[in-house]
């Protein structure tokens, strides 16, 4: 009759229990026991942690059961044997050398020692995931960050890494607000203002999935850049303003290339130049710095001299004290036409 454990041994491709060939029956004989070897101040032995690991992890149970006689307990492989054994081990394979050293050092160092390099990466977690704007404060989220931080060490997985694992759950990103990524969205809305572009909440949320963006089956990350989207305002402006078009692809905004135009707006009107919104009536779809060519139909730059003209015709003019004064001094040259006055 076949000994079960035989079975198992044949399954990892090694003697039987009564043929061990090249191993003695108690290979830790002449020196100190597994079963009875003490820890030093910092490692315990080898053959301690080895024989930890295998009764603390389930999927090594069967070799901890094959490397003991049944009778005695005593182990009849040695240390290099049974090591070859879990790193032959489905275990092993399935987990791979980072994840099996890891836990293992666990058995090898002590449960102090896992911990703190978990609390490490809680550090690294941690801080990713504040740039993303993650609230870890939220206990869904904090129990997901705290396994994610034990995966990352475990693995072994860098920064990048852990960012996309983030990423790529969506119950967890769909938390994401403020951090890094808000600032990226707070810097493309001021650039949006320069060049005349309203970014709306839906916007800005759409640049934030983008900035933030998936990862692909493959583990593959997929993003873009706060640079694009701005350039893809720029670009969006320019359609409208072909005529701005170099200024805009030499970096300088809408903001830049009317100061003109707003300086004339602000001193006719008595207004702050600051205090412009691009959907002021004169400044609306770019009204005070753009006329249609009647030769040709395109749209063109109007010239400052008709920018004046326009801002004058506007109602608002009339109640400055510009205006005013104009009026008055209007009014008194048609009475001295008239002679009404001298």
């Amino acid at each position: 009759m076949v000994d079960e454990r035989d079975k198992i041994r044949q399954r990892l491709g090694l003697s039987p229990l009564d043929a061990a060939p090249g191993f003695p029956a108690n290979p830790f004989l002449g020196s100190t026991p597994a079963s009875t070897a003490k820890p030093t101040s910092t490692n315990p032995p080898i053959a301690t942690w080895i024989v930890n690991l295998l009764k603390n992890e389930p999927q090594l149970k069967a070799i901890y059961d094959a490397v003991r006689n049944p009778a005695t307990g005593e182990f009849i492989y040695s240390a290099d044997a049974i090591a070859d054994m879990i790193t032959s081990s489905d275990w092993y394979l399935k987990n791979g050398p980072t994840v099996a050293g890891n836990i293992a050092g666990r058995q090898r160092f002590g449960e102090k020692w896992y911990q703190d390099k978990i609390n490490q990466y809680k550090v690294t977690v941690s801080g990713i995931a504040n740039g993303m704007g993650i609230n870890a404060s939220d206990p869904t989220v904090a129990t997901y960050l705290s396994g994610l931080a034990e995966s990352s060490f475990l693995n072994g997985w860098d920064a990048d890494y852990i960012e996309n694992t983030i990423i790529g759950n969506a119950s967890i990103i769909s938390k994401a607000s403020g951090g890094l990524y808000q600032s990226k969205i707070d810097d493309i809305r001021s650039y949006g203002k320069l060049m005349g572009v309203d970014v709306s909440q839906t916007t800005a949320n759409g640049y934030l999935n983008r900035l933030i963006g998936t990862v692909t089956p493959q583990g593959l990350r997929v993003k873009t850049t706060a640079e694009a989207i701005k350039k893809e305002i720029a670009d969006q402006q320019a359609l409208l303003y072909p005529f701005f078009s170099d200024d805009f692809a030499a970096g300088r905004t809408l903001w830049d290339v009317t100061s003109l135009q707003r300086k004339k707006w602000a001193d006719l009107l008595e207004v702050d130049e600051d205090s412009l919104d691009w959907n002021d009536p004169l400044w609306k779809d770019g009204k005070i710095f753009t006329v249609v060519d009647e030769k040709t139909g395109k749209v063109v730059q109007r010239p400052a001299w008709d920018a004046e003209k326009l801002i004058k015709a506007d109602e608002r003019w009339q109640y400055t004290e510009n205006g005013t004064r104009t009026y008055e001094g209007l009014g008194a040259n048609v009475l001295r036409r008239m002679q009404f006055v001298e």
